[in-house]
């Protein structure tokens, strides 16, 4: 650095948009002139790639509740495994899968679309009666 350098210090530019009272700045106002709005559009959920030649699926809320649904099932028995065509029980396993619904009901309530939360609480209501009858504690 040369002395001249050293002497000048350092420059502070004040880029805020908007005073201190609250009122945007000149250079804000005449960027906000040149540049019209737009209104941002919500990002779209795409489907997941799928293997080559099968189309892929679209995630989403719903989809994932599906999911536990369809293992819950799975665990209890009633809908044969995928893997070995053979219907298993696993209890325990499919105590925690209704566990997990039930702290996504939690967690997300007040955040979700009507059709999410109806979805979500017949799943809940179906997986809970299922459970209850396959350990003896109701009858269907």
């Amino acid at each position: 650095m040369t002395k001249e350098q050293e002497e000048q210090g350092f420059r502070v530019t004040d880029r805020r948009s908007f005073r201190e009272d609250g009122e945007p700045t000149a250079a804000a106002a005449e960027e906000s002139e040149k540049a019209p709005r737009q209104a941002a559009e919500p990002p779209r959920a795409e489907p997941a790639p799928g293997p080559e030649g099968v189309p892929g699926r679209l995630i989403d809320f719903s989809s994932y509740i599906l999911s536990y649904y369809a293992q819950g099932m799975v665990l209890m028995g009633e809908v044969p495994n995928p893997h070995t065509n053979k219907k298993e029980e696993d209890m325990n396993a499919a105590r925690h899968m209704i566990d997990i619904l039930t702290m996504l009901e939690e967690k997300t309530r007040g955040n979700l679309a009507a059709e999410e939360v109806k979805l979500l609480e017949s799943v809940l209501y179906e997986l809970r009666m299922k459970f209850m009858a396959k350990t003896n504690r109701i009858q269907l």
